[in-house]
């Protein structure tokens, strides 16, 4: 969805003022490696900006200057890792912020007219069988397939989230070097994966 200017304006300056270097989506951080403290993703189709931090979702209105709508995320749990990176988030179809954990199979989506938070465990098929925790990397919805691409942060592995969050299906993997710490590759890999899909291009080997 294009950005008229003066919401694109608008939006750079929320960016701008929680020390964003950009508009792309990606995580806060500054020159010099610095460790991403906020997700950020852009609702250009309902004029939202939604970041995501350590103690919850923050949505800002550009249009509606002053105007900040706070979500607690409860029972959200993260890994504790020296770096402190916060996990990766996508928005769905219909506006609503589906937030990952890098410890456990589980997300939270948040409605985006009700902004109520709902917990959601997802079963895990690997094509064994069997079900096996795994944390969450990067995430992106999907519009072709209707789902959402998801990559372990344990493994690389990569996963296909139908879009009531009740399944995971393994679909492959992918190298990710282990400095990726905070899952920048990763995140640029699966938004690159939901690319392809639109195109209807997309096709993943086991491995």
């Amino acid at each position: 969805v294009c950005m008229g200017r003066k919401f694109k304006q608008a939006v750079c300056g929320v960016l701008f003022a929680v020390f964003l270097a950009g508009c792309d989506g990606g995580p806060a951080a500054a020159q010099g490696g610095a460790i991403p403290k906020v997700r950020v993703q852009v609702d250009a189709a309902r004029n939202r900006v939604w970041l995501l931090t350590a103690e919850g979702i923050a949505i800002y209105e550009p249009v509606v200057p002053g105007r900040v709508l706070r979500v607690p995320l409860l029972g959200w749990q993260i890994s504790e890792r020296p770096k402190g990176c916060v996990p990766q988030f996508a928005l769905g179809p219909e506006g609503e912020a589906v937030i990952a954990s890098d410890a456990v199979p589980v997300l939270l989506r948040v409605d985006p007219e009700t902004l109520k938070a709902t917990r959601h465990e997802l079963r895990l098929d690997d094509g064994s069988g069997t079900d096996r925790d795994t944390g969450i990397a990067a995430l992106s919805y999907d519009s072709a397939r209707g789902a959402y691409f998801a990559v372990s942060r344990q493994d690389g592995s990569i996963w296909l989230i139908d879009r009531e969050l009740r399944r995971a299906r393994r679909m492959g993997r992918l190298v990710v070097p282990r400095e990726d710490d905070c899952g920048a590759r990763a995140a640029a890999l699966v938004r690159r994966l939901s690319r392809l899909g639109d195109a209807g291009s997309c096709s993943l080997a086991p491995e």
